[in-house]
């Protein structure tokens, strides 16, 4: 992975997976039974926290470099 393309490549579809399976199962009109447990549900959230705060902090991370790039080249 040499560029920022080359990471949306390869994330952008995981991401567009994600959100179908999330749509599909909220548009369920009866949620399957697994779903209900306690120890899934913490799994979700923990896997939701993990790849969207990641992603936050990441991105952010990315933000700041660049910037001080930038003004390093003013």
């Amino acid at each position: 992975m040499t560029s920022e393309f080359d990471w949306f490549m390869v994330t952008m579809p995981i991401f567009a997976i994600v959100v179908y399976i999330i749509v599909m199962i909220g548009s369920m009109e009866k949620q399957p039974k697994f779903l209900e447990e306690s120890g899934v549900k913490k799994f979700v959230n923990l896997a939701f926290i993990g790849l969207f705060g990641s992603g936050i902090i990441i991105s952010g991370i990315y933000m700041l470099v660049r910037f001080f790039e930038l003004l390093s080249n003013y």
